[in-house]
């Protein structure tokens, strides 16, 4: 059987679909051309489509497609196929409602993916792992308000009795090096448009901190002992599957978004700020 699944984006959404590809296995995988480098990482998966190259041609002579995204791209590329389509249910309407309303979070990603594929899920780590000693730090994301204060983050990587690793993309370089500059010598930027270098970085990994981002996620799934931090979002949302440890400040503000934004509504970010430095490192040690 000739099985597609098709997930466009985003990074943190692609690395869950792995628990979906590690379990179906000899799949192959649609997506937008800059996450092709890690769809091709995913177990199970043995060739990736891209959608700017290749259109709606790349869903052609299927016999399951497996739509992750349910999206009006999604749908309009496997129109009138023949092949037996499953898509996820994306609980759209409770995922809008729930920051303002504070109604109880949709299932899992992984869950909602695994009933799409009509699998069980497969356990993490399924992405590639190491063994290594660094601390791997995540500190930006796409949305300020998900972001930890870089000072602390620096903080951070002066405890640490071993190499640090800055993990970022090409646009976040000036303040990951800023970051670097704040944690000495021992620290190292791995900045990339690409994921080759992140995953390798990501195996030399014994403890990783971040926000709510997808480097965060790809590090849990490579099985690094991952402490996750979370503001405005909630580890409770779905997209936290992993077996690391969340911290979080329970406030009835939580969570205002769902995916971030530019300032706090509040004007405090007590979300975020009211996690010490000394709680994050005092985890670390646990996981470490």
């Amino acid at each position: 059987m000739r099985t597609l699944v098709i997930r466009f984006s985003s990074v943190g959404d692609i690395v869950l679909t792995g628990s979906i590809t590690a379990a179906l296995g000899d799949v192959e995988f649609l997506t937008l051309k800059r996450y092709a480098g890690l769809a091709a990482r995913l177990p199970g998966v043995k060739v990736v489509h891209t959608w700017e190259e290749s259109g709606r041609s790349s869903t052609e002579g299927f016999d399951r497609i497996i739509d992750l995204h349910a999206s009006p791209r999604s749908r309009w590329a496997t129109a009138f196929r023949k092949a037996k389509i499953r898509r996820v249910e994306r609980y759209d309407l409770r995922r809008r409602a729930r920051p303002s309303l504070k109604v109880s979070p949709p299932p899992s990603v992984i869950e909602r993916y695994a009933k799409a594929a009509e699998t069980t899920p497969s356990p993490s780590p399924w992405m590639p792992k190491g063994d290594g000693e660094a601390l791997l730090l995540i500190p930006l994301t796409a949305h300020p308000t998900k972001t930890w204060p870089a000072s602390r983050y620096a903080q951070i990587g002066r405890r640490w009795n071993g190499p640090v690793m800055l993990l970022g993309s090409k646009d976040q370089t000036e303040a990951l090096e800023e970051i670097a500059t704040g944690v000495g010598s021992h620290a190292q930027v791995i900045n990339e448009d690409g994921f080759d270098a992140t995953l390798d970085a990501i195996k030399m990994g014994r403890v990783a901190v971040g926000g709510d981002t997808g480097l965060v996620h790809l590090a849990a799934a490579s099985g690094v002992p991952t402490v996750g931090l979370f503001g405005p979002t909630s580890s409770t949302d779905g997209f936290w599957t992993h077996d690391g440890i969340a911290i979080e400040v329970d406030l009835p503000c939580r969570p205002c978004s769902r995916h971030g934004g530019h300032s706090c509504p509040f004007h405090d970010h007590l979300c975020l700020d009211g996690i010490g430095v000394d709680r994050v490192w005092n985890t670390i040690e646990r996981l470490s």
